[in-house]
């Protein structure tokens, strides 16, 4: 019984402590405003609203009258996992939310500069979500020298949740009649937006047995914890109009770091002994990536119909969790940076948007519209390998992303030039992925992405 105790909490050890490592998350980018959404999110060069701080502060000298606006969002996603080797893995996990996605206030500054006009506007918007929900089993048995086989059967629930916003002072200027440029200062910072803090939860009970005797049964849970988070980035836009049809936009956000109270505790109990703890608390440092884009826009002749188009590149492998003892770590996977890395990711957005004008009436009090959009938009990944071993701490591949494409509609409403309502839904999929999160030989999942979204803009 020694033995047995002893090759069970090693293993159970080995294994949930890397439990990060086998089940992880990357941050979902999250997106600003129905209006934007509606149209596939290629609204850089476009950035006419409320949200062109989010999306492309030079467009934010377009607006000519205050304005606020606030965008909420419901979101449903599903993971379903298939695996050759362990089909007890295989399963549909949900997850649905709902969250403030965005509010704002602008106010164009009624005194111009040389003719110049300027606008200023004061933000929240989400930028990261952290969420994932997974309850699973796993069977494995090992063979050791001298004929010893070691069975156990795991179940881990496992919950992320969290996320990380931004308060964004933002301040957009003419610097000739056709070109504009903006500046947005962003705040991470749990003293001024609360619900800055992510955490992950692994609940696991492990029933192994060596050679088939009586088997052990252990649990417990490891938790990890990121406050106190305390960071801030610049957004940079450019908004040029060389022709009254067209319209070119580019956008930058630097990489930067954040501050955050790391906090990880771990306890396992098994019958028969006593709880093993541990706890381990520190500041760390994570670095955050850098991206860039740029984008198009023609609107046709009759006023109705705009196409725009837009490209995005955010450098993935710059996203490094540092600890107390200076060890970088990629947060997608948990393993040593060294290891892990991860190529940049690039998006292109299709949208389009119809306004119904009516030529014959001077003064619409009610101007609908429709919207429309395609998209592709990967994850990062190390592009991980698949290994016979259930953990494999080795190279994991040439960091490839991994492929989500997307389709959205939406729809608007302006009711006397007073109030703007939007709505949009956006569906986003990617098959054979999720390999890097949820590390498990010949696994590999299908995954489905909702999300609602609806604004409403006041004009005064």
């Amino acid at each position: 019984m020694r033995l047995l105790g002893s090759v069970a909490l090693s293993l159970l050890l080995g294994l949930t402590a890397s439990a990060q490592d086998i089940v992880s998350s990357s941050p979902n980018t999250v997106g600003s405003g129905a209006r934007a959404l509606g149209m596939g999110s290629a609204f850089i060069a476009i950035a006419d609203d409320a949200t062109a701080a989010s999306w492309n502060p030079g467009g934010l000298t377009q607006l000519e009258a205050p304005e606020f606006s606030i965008v909420y969002a419901w979101k449903w996603q599903s993971e379903r996992f298939s695996s050759t080797p362990h089909p007890e893995l295989e399963g549909t996990y949900s997850l649905n939310l709902d969250e403030l996605n965005y509010a704002s206030f602008v106010y164009p500054i009624p005194r111009t500069l040389a003719g110049r006009n300027m606008v200023v506007s004061l933000n929240y918007q989400k930028r990261l979500d952290f969420d994932r929900e997974l309850d699973f089993n796993f069977r494995d048995i090992t063979a050791f020298a001298g004929g010893n086989r070691f069975a156990r059967r795991l179940t881990i629930d496992y919950k992320q949740e969290g996320s990380l916003s931004a308060l964004s002072p933002a301040f957009g200027f003419e610097l000739t009649q056709n070109l504009s440029l903006g500046v947005v200062w962003n705040l991470y910072d749990s003293r001024i937006i609360g619900s800055n803090e992510w955490k992950t939860r692994n609940n696991f009970r492990s029933v192994s047995s060596l050679n088939g005797r009586i088997p052990t049964i252990s649990w417990g849970e490891i938790a990890e914890d990121y406050t106190n988070v305390r960071g801030n980035n610049w957004t940079f836009g450019l908004l040029w109009k060389p022709t009254e049809r067209w319209s070119v936009g580019a956008v930058y956000n630097t990489k930067f770091s954040t501050t955050v109270d790391y906090t990880r505790s771990f306890r396992s109990r098994g019958a028969g002994r006593d709880t093993l703890q541990a706890f381990d608390k520190e500041r760390r440092r994570i670095e955050w990536p850098q991206s860039y884009g740029a984008g198009i826009a023609y609107r046709f002749p009759n006023d109705r119909l705009t196409v725009s188009f837009d490209w995005t590149r955010r450098e993935w492998d710059n996203y490094v969790e540092i600890n107390a003892r200076g060890e970088r770590t990629s947060p997608i996977t948990g393993l040593p940076k060294e290891v892990s890395r991860h190529k940049a990711t690039n998006t292109f957005r299709l949208g389009a948007e119809y306004v119904f004008i009516d030529p014959d009436r001077p003064v619409q009090n009610y101007l609908p519209s429709l919207r429309a959009g395609l998209f592709i938009d990967p994850e990062p990944s190390s592009g991980r390998k698949d290994n016979p071993f259930v953990i494999d701490l080795g190279i994991r591949g040439d960091g490839s992303p991994e492929n989500y494409y997307g389709a959205s509609l939406g729809a608007g409403l302006l009711i006397r030039n007073r109030v703007n309502i939007d709505v949009a839904y956006q569906y986003r999929w990617g098959r054979d992925v999720r390999i890097d999160t949820f590390g498990f030989y010949e696994t590999n999942a299908d995954v489905e992405q909702h999300a609602l979204y609806v604004s409403t803009v006041i004009y005064f």
